[in-house]
């Protein structure tokens, strides 16, 4: 017979789970896993970002006077944070009787709302939502819910699958996304490149990862193998078998890594530094029961998150690609 679940039993297994969903798989989450963490401390979570001066030749003359130069300005910048939950609802029979498999049903559904919520977390990050302060009510979107900006409108450089260099003024900001203007087509090694040109150009920035949908990433397997092949490392395993996916692309700023994104729209591909993006956390995922109502066990889980994106001008993406 199962055993009986017990408050202290409850208790343990609530923190122990919520680390557990915390720690989830990186496969399940790659853009959030690849990024930093930090900590936010109210719902409009700011930070300041600053620029070097262009560079420039100069000398100054032997014995004249220092030349004081006004330094550039540092930008406030912020995004809001949201609030994800799932509920658990188990009646007392199904905890107690015993289960195929498993012990704890509570446990069990547990397991599967965390990484429910996870991946809530990773389609909000790559996606191109705006930071709001009241939303309006649309899909399982609550009205007045805070909303936080994700990738896509924290992007400072844009081009369009057809060769286009997009120029937003508020782009990087969370308030606008980049808008396709030419035709739609399939994104190459080009414009891959010409991202990374256009960042490095204005940024200190060094972008390590390319990250795309999964049909994208056999596309740029598939892009990759039907050249020369010369600048891509393929991986053989101790079995001596190739093989064909591209992992590591050495671009002529330096190697960054291709993942895939099963999230990811199919129109984008993003190109950025996750060393200058972060999970800013105001509540970490936690347990909150809810009143018993007959006899069932009743909880959900909550957090409250946001996309820090420190040096919007190195974050990139490729607009407009044929889905």
């Amino acid at each position: 017979m199962a055993t009986n679940f017990t408050t202290s039993n409850q208790i343990s297994l609530r923190e122990d789970l919520a680390n557990w969903i915390s720690n989830i798989s990186r496969d399940l989450t790659p853009f959030k896993s690849s990024i930093g963490k930090s900590k936010a401390s109210q719902t409009l979570h700011e930070w300041s970002t600053d620029t070097l001066q262009a560079a420039g030749l100069q000398a100054a003359a032997e014995g004249s006077d220092f030349a004081l130069s006004t330094s550039p300005v540092i930008t406030r910048l912020g995004n809001r944070t949201q609030i994800f939950t799932k509920g658990i609802t188990i009646s007392g029979t199904l905890e107690t009787v015993d289960k195929a498999g498993r012990k704890s049903e509570f446990k069990y559904q547990s397991e599967k709302r965390g990484k429910e919520i996870m991946r809530d977390i990773e389609a909000t990050l790559v996606s191109k939502q705006l930071s709001t302060a009241s939303a309006s009510a649309t899909g399982n979107i609550q009205a007045s819910a805070r909303l936080m900006g994700g990738y896509e409108s924290w992007c400072g450089v844009a081009e369009e699958a057809d060769g286009t260099l997009q120029a937003n003024s508020t782009a990087g900001t969370g308030a606008s996304v980049w808008n396709a203007t030419g035709s739609a087509g399939d994104f190459s090694l080009d414009d891959i490149n010409e991202v990374l040109r256009e960042i490095n150009g204005v940024t200190s920035a060094a972008p390590s990862i390319v990250m795309m949908s999964t049909v994208n990433k056999v596309k740029f397997s598939n892009l990759i193998n039907a050249g020369s092949g010369t600048n891509v490392r393929r991986n053989i395993d101790e079995r001596g078998k190739l093989r064909q996916s591209v992992d590591l692309y050495e671009s002529d700023f330096g190697d960054v890594e291709v993942k895939h994104n099963y999230l990811m729209s199919n129109v984008s591909v993003f190109i950025y530094d996750p060393s200058s993006l972060s999970l800013a956390t105001l509540r970490p995922i936690h347990f909150r029961d809810i009143n018993e109502v007959g006899d069932a066990l009743r909880s959900f889980m909550v957090c409250e998150h946001t996309l820090e994106a420190k040096a919007p001008t190195g974050n990139g993406m490729i607009t407009n690609v044929t889905a």
